[in-house]
């Protein structure tokens, strides 16, 4: 987790649960939830929560290359954040593709499975590359960074995009229930607990968290300043939005950090002033929420040479 200070909340070891669902509901989302895990594979339990180098390693043993194929510079952080550094956005889309291909590969020769969290966007839509043969995709579960109650984009989106072209069970693709937010949080937490392992403190360990990152420095739809990046550090796994008629779910900041493998995207010159501040660390408490990120294992920032300008000067 991060360490304490400005720009790193502390994550408690206690996990609190969000407010319970009402009486006749609850046990409707408990069910669904347990249902929707049934096919799924039982996942191991996590053996370690010691931290690791944050390379990219392929199953066989040993270290995959350090930095994905037409890497053009990289950088190795003091707090072990990797960045590497591409042409342009389509190869920071290969470079997302050939990540998650190592990785998952990696999890189902280790464990037997391996999960993931998705944002929707542009992060979704290269994972139509994935190769058909990259792994055994009957054994990936896939969940949801953020999501509009309603709309279902990104679940929408994740199917179009890879999980029917890539033959993943649908009952591996935990779509966000549709309730209201605080009701949806919540059983979308319980399932979570349910499928996913859990480190010492309870929360789920994903295998890898992916993000996209917006000019303002938000992820997923932890925005800066705003009450659901302010509840990092107090356990929360998934929380409930509610604000200007726009209902909605996000994983929150302790969830992301208690991953396996996170990898955030960051492309074109607008976002260079983002890129800056988030890598070297100079920003005010809560405002870039990109820049709070960093898991407990591999994190890393894929840039092209307009977003990295400015750190690189």
């Amino acid at each position: 987790h991060p360490s304490p200070g400005r720009h790193n909340p502390p994550l408690s070891a206690e996990t609190p649960r969000h407010a319970s669902a009402p009486a006749m509901i609850r046990p409707i989302l408990a069910l669904a939830a347990l249902l929707s895990c049934a096919s799924a594979l039982s996942p191991s339990p996590r053996p370690s929560l010691l931290r690791t180098p944050p390379t990219l390693r392929l199953a066989g043993g040993g270290p995959a290359a350090a930095q994905p194929s037409g890497t053009k510079s990289a950088h190795s952080l003091a707090d072990e954040r990797q960045v590497f550094v591409l042409s342009d956005a389509d190869a920071i889309s290969a470079a997302v593709v050939e990540s998650v291909a190592a990785i998952g590969a990696k999890c189902i020769a280790d464990k037997g499975s391996f999960t993931m969290c998705v944002p929707g966007g542009s992060i979704v839509k290269a994972l139509s590359k994935l190769p058909k043969d990259a792994m055994d995709f009957s054994k990936v579960n896939v969940f949801f960074a953020n999501e509009r109650i309603g709309e279902f984009k990104c679940y929408k989106g994740a199917i179009d995009s890879f999980v029917d072209k890539l033959s993943i069970p649908h009952e591996n693709v935990h779509k966000v229930p549709d309730a209201e937010p605080a009701d949806a949080a919540s059983a979308y937490e319980a399932e979570m607990l349910t499928c996913v392992p859990k480190d010492d403190n309870g929360m789920p360990v994903m295998d890898l968290v992916l993000l996209g990152t917006g000019e303002d420095g938000h992820v997923g739809s932890l925005h800066p300043g705003s009450d659901e990046i302010m509840q990092s550090g107090k356990g929360k796994i998934v929380l409930p939005i509610d604000k200007s008629g726009k209902k909605s779910i996000a994983a929150s900041l302790d969830l992301i950090c208690a991953s396996d493998n996170v990898i955030l995207s960051a492309a074109g010159a607008a976002r260079a002033p983002m890129v800056q501040s988030a890598l070297s660390g100079t920003f005010d408490e809560w405002s870039l929420p990109a820049g709070l990120v960093k898991c407990k294992g591999s994190t890393v920032w894929l840039c092209d040479e307009g977003s990295i300008a400015d750190f690189a000067k």
